[in-house]
Formats: structure tokens, sequence, C-alpha cells
């Protein structure tokens, strides 16, 4: 849904160590693991003097198997994975309450769908996709966003004839093929919602808000951001652009030299522009708002009165607009402080051509979708946050071991998290794993607890301990 909302800073995406780092094999020191920096060279080979990637030359005897993750990737490790999935679930659950449904659609789509849908001439389909030949010579591409599947897929199950408006959500990994740097990632997942087959400016506060209600249960402070870029239509938003592009044409000289060619391929992406004379240029050029048609500008006086009336706080920017070219109408965007100045945690806005781009009949809509890891690093959760597992059976003497098993089986099938030795170690050792693994418990079962059809429970946080029939256990350790 949105142009991608990546992290500022890593969120313990944390690469395998290589043979020839530390803790790697013939290394006396462990791997300790460290947060990820998507600028790292993942592979030992040079770049090309221009800077640009180069492939190994295949005349080249091999290596050793390369253990670090693609550049701009990285592996999620415990417990930072705990937090990404509470952070998942945690979003889906909120979008359930309010009618979306989940939905999955594959990695890879067809690349007509996101040259149609997101547009042959924007920066994510010319500069940013992974695009590949199958077998077959098929062009397939590794998503970049999920609005325009998530229609295709409307489209091709009829969805929208069963039911209006299709309500649906969806979490998952995006890619896209930029330069590694901090805070920008070449793998990214975003949480998202998608309303499709209404007009109505009360279909829009309701999604504005899912997104508000889940960025504040999630520990997030968002500010709302919100504008209309109109419809396309001469007396609407091609009207504006006219006038757009010719105020950038004549101020051409004063525009940075990246942003000039933005003026024949898309002029509302200079408002998008990091280019300080750019930024001085745009702070003068003419705003959408003033050049909305009376359609636009009564549906966004409409949506502004809902967000009122539930209380959803915003701010208008007559600045913003979005880095895909579906966009008409609503456009919205939440920020997040403390994300330095990268701080768009994620956003969405109105596509009522999109459905007609791919090829169906009419169909509106609206969506957001929100980058995962920029709400991690805004707090989300306990950085040391640990699974679901809660007690640590722990057997004193051989004995002991086969009724550990059982005991920790029968806490599982009870939906209580268990877990337990299986490296022979001594009790001592035992209580440190238990220690180390974050349960909160540790269940003691030895010769005399077996003898005696009851077992020690300590509590390791407080170290206090109990004795507990086995019959007594599961309804003691119950939340």
């Amino acid at each position: 849904m949105s142009d991608q909302p990546v992290p500022a800073e890593s969120t313990e995406r944390v690469p395998r160590k290589r043979p020839d780092q530390t803790g790697g094999p013939g290394s006396s020191q462990p791997a300790e693991p460290r947060p990820h920096d998507p600028t790292d060279a993942a592979a030992p080979i040079p770049p090309a003097e221009d800077g640009t990637e180069r492939a190994p030359n295949p005349a080249e005897p091999p290596g050793p198997t390369e253990l670090a993750p693609p550049r701009g990737t990285g592996d999620i490790l415990p417990p930072e994975s705990w937090r990404r999935q509470a952070a998942t679930r945690l979003a889906m659950d909120s979008f359930a309450i309010a009618g979306y449904a989940p939905i999955e659609t594959p990695i890879f789509e067809h690349t007509e769908v996101f040259e149609r849908g997101v547009g042959a001439g924007s920066e994510v389909v010319g500069k940013e996709m992974y695009t590949f030949p199958d077998r077959g010579g098929r062009s397939l591409t590794l998503r970049p966003e999920l609005t325009a599947p998530v229609m295709r897929a409307v489209l091709g199950h009829n969805l929208h004839r069963a039911r209006l408006p299709v309500k649906l959500a969806y979490a998952g990994p995006m890619f896209r093929q930029e330069r590694p740097q901090k805070g920008r990632y070449r793998q990214f997942s975003q949480v998202g919602i998608e309303a499709i087959g209404s007009m109505s400016p009360a279909i829009d506060a309701e999604v504005i808000e899912v997104g508000d209600r889940y960025l504040r249960e999630a520990g997030v402070e968002p500010t709302l951001l919100l504008n209309s870029i109109g419809h396309l239509d001469p007396g609407c938003r091609t009207g504006y652009l006219e006038h757009l592009t010719e105020y950038l044409v004549a101020n051409q000289s004063s525009l940075a030299p990246v942003d000039i060619e933005r003026i024949s391929l898309n002029p509302l992406r200079t408002f998008d522009s990091k280019e300080s004379r750019t930024i001085e240029v745009m702070r003068r050029a003419p705003l959408i708002t003033d050049h909305l048609c009376d359609d636009c500008r009564s549906h966004f006086e409409a949506v502004q009165s809902h967000l009122m009336k539930l209380e959803v706080s915003y701010t208008l920017d007559p600045h913003l607009v979005r880095g895909l070219d579906y966009y008409t109408r609503t456009a919205f965007e939440f920020t997040a402080g403390g994300l330095g100045s990268q701080n768009a945690v994620g956003g969405g806005g109105r596509y009522d051509g999109l459905a007609e781009s791919l090829g169906g009949q009419h169909l509106p809509g609206i969506g957001f979708a929100l980058g995962l890891d920029r709400i991690l690093l805004s707090g989300f959760g306990s950085k040391d946050q640990s699974g679901p597992v809660a007690a640590y059976v722990v057997a004193i003497g051989t004995a002991a071991v086969e009724q550990a098993l059982a005991i920790a089986t029968r806490l599982r099938a009870a939906g209580i998290g268990a877990d337990l030795d299986f490296l022979d170690r001594s009790v001592k050792g035992q209580m440190k794993d238990a220690a180390r693994s974050g349960c909160r418990w540790a269940v003691i079962v030895g010769d005399e607890e077996i003898a005696r059809n009851n077992v020690t429970l300590k509590d390791l946080s407080t170290g206090e301990q109990e004795t507990v029939a086995f019959a007594e256990l599961v309804s003691r350790l119950e939340p």
C-alpha cells in the first residue's frame, strides 16, 4: 500500500558469521550477535569502479559457502523474532475486530500486475523491482507492495460479487532493489488492510482509525498527516498537474539534478524530494488543495468530519503525496517521534482507478501499509521478550528423564509452554539453562518427587518454591 516505510535503524537483524569472522570455525571466541547493517557487503566481492555490485567470476575456484545473508537483508533471531511475531499477531487481531479478514497472496506475481497497477513510469516499477523470467520465459516480480496483488486476487476470485465492501488484511515481506543504506532494506515487512468497493468518506475514516488504533495499541504515538490529491479530471488533479508542471519548468534551474526527470515522469513526486534545493522550490509551488473539484473537496471535508467525530487527531499537510501512482483523493501518512529524519511508520490512501487499470470493472478502494520494523523501533514490546514457554522441567537423575518428558508433554497438551534438557546436563546446568530460556517456572522432578506423585515448583523470578501434586500442576500453572 505504501511506498516503503522501512526502519530508520536496524531492528536486530543479525547476519550469520562468516568463517573468517569472530566466532567462526577455528575461533575460540563465541559468535556475538550484532545489529545488522544493510550497507555491509554480504559477499567478499569488491564493487566495480562505478559502485555497482559484481557477480562472482565462474572461472575462479569456489570458496567456502557464504554464511552471511544477501546484501540489504538480515536474519531475524530470538528474542527479536518473538517481538515481530507479537506485533504481527496484534495487528491481525486488531484488524479482524473491524471486519478485515486475512488474505495471503504469492510472494511473486506476473510483472504486469505492478506495471499496470502501480504504473510503468513509477520509480518503484522502473528502478526498484526484482524482476526475472521463469523457465517458460514469463516475466515475474517479487512483490514490492501488496495493494495491486490484493486487487488482482479480488478480481480473479470475484470477491466483489459476494459482498461489498471487501475488507482484507495482510502481513508479510516485500522486496525492493534499492541501494542498501542505514534504514533501508531490500526485504522489509508490512502489515496492512484494504477496503474495496465503497466510495463513502466513512470508509476512509474507518481505515484511518483502524491504523491509528493499532499503532497506539503497539505503543506508537503516531502523528497523522492528511491530504487530498484529487482525481484525474481536467477540473481537478489533471488541471493542477499542468499548473505544477509549468511552475517546475520555470524553476527547473533551481531544482536538484536528481529531481528534474520527475517533471515529466511524475511531477507530484517532487514534493517527496529530500534535496534541500528542491524542498525550497516546492515551498512556493501551487497546492493541490487549491485545485480540487467540488466532489473531491466535499469528500475530503466529509472525511475530516468523520475523523473529528471518531476523535482521531490529524494535521492537514497540503504537500503530502504518496509514492505510488494509483492514489486518488484521500492520502495519509503516520509518523512517529524518535526515528530520526525517516520518521514515517506507514501510510496509505484511496485508489479508485486501480481495478480498471488491471482490466476489471470500476471498483474503488482505500487502504494502508505499516512498516513492521519501524513499529518495533518505536518501542513495541520488550527487547528481551521471550516466547510462550512458561515452564522448564528439570530432571534429577537419569530415572527422572522419562517422567520429565511426560510432564512437559502433559503441560503442552494443556496449552502451557514447556521445555526441558536434552544434553544430559547436571541439575545446576539445567537450572542455568532454564534461566537463560526466559521461563518463569522450573518444574523439578526426581526420585523423591516421583515416589510422592508431586514436583517441586520454583519461581525463577523470585526464587520461591513450593511442592505441587502432579494432578494439580496444570491448574497451578494456568494463567
